[in-house]
């Protein structure tokens, strides 16, 4: 079998760093055209010049914000002249905190940034992408939406607020053909990880890469697999659900966990 995604236009946001970066990379080689987002342009650029192929569209947008996405959606059109695939990715913890540390600010931080952001995006696209022969949309959440823990209970609950979204607009996108799933990644090192490896580096005075190892090890610890993640870990999963293969796949969500979650069900 072949995963055949070209001149497929996908739109990727949250696509500077971590599975962002990952899939637009992934999708280029795969053949698709990919529409990114992200604030910071320095990296939008460099990704930029390393996707493989033609036809991609790079544009920095504060998924925060309503204008912004917008504005992203417009310009994308304008540049894609439509969409095949969307897949909401953008999102972060922003503070590693436990309940009672989280004032009501950074609970509608993570609100907006995590789930208002999906909704707003799914509501510009879905015109598009109901014109579109193999409409697919991708909701990228996590597995701490169905195992919350400890610290950031603002991420976890919003990203199960995220899948439950996914349930929602399968079901009100049906009868247009949009196929809707969402995918939940386990502890796969990123941004967050490394912020807060360099935040115990500074309070501490320890040496970064140890801090970093002792981290990656602990975390490891938890998953089957003994192996903390990496961002291409999850490529795979996505490029499926995206491509024609995955016909008969809606309303469901994929744990890629390395054996975190150990759910039968």
């Amino acid at each position: 079998m072949n995963i055949n995604l070209k001149n497929r236009k996908v739109v990727i946001t949250g696509v500077s760093e971590g599975i962002g970066r990952s899939l637009a990379l992934a999708f280029g080689e795969a053949g698709a055209h990919v529409a990114g987002s992200a604030r910071n342009t320095e990296r939008l650029n460099a990704i930029e010049s390393e996707i493989f192929g033609t036809g991609h569209f790079f544009f920095s947008a504060d998924f925060s914000k309503p204008d912004d996405i917008q504005v992203f959606h417009d310009e994308t059109i304008l540049a894609m002249g439509g969409v095949d695939i969307l897949i909401n990715n953008v999102g972060s913890i922003q503070k590693l905190a436990g309940f009672f540390d989280l004032s009501d600010e950074d609970w509608q931080e993570v609100f907006d940034i995590n789930l208002m952001s999906a909704v707003r995006a799914c509501r510009l696209f879905s015109s598009s992408l109901k014109k579109s022969a193999s409409p697919r949309i991708i909701n990228i959440t996590s597995v701490a939406a169905s195992r919350p823990g400890d610290v950031f209970p603002h991420y976890s609950a919003v990203k199960a607020g995220l899948c439950n979204l996914t349930i929602s607009l399968a079901r009100a996108l049906a009868s247009d053909k949009v196929l809707v799933n969402s995918v939940s990644p386990g502890p796969v090192w990123s941004k967050s990880w490394d912020d807060e490896a360099k935040n115990i580096a500074k309070k501490s005075g320890d040496d970064l890469p140890g801090i970093v190892d002792s981290i990656r090890a602990s975390s490891a610890e938890t998953l089957l697999l003994k192996r903390m993640g990496v961002p291409d870990d999850v490529t795979g999963l996505v490029l499926f659900l995206a491509s024609d293969l995955s016909s008969w796949i809606t309303a469901s969500n994929f744990n890629i966990d390395g054996g975190f979650v150990q759910n039968p069900y």
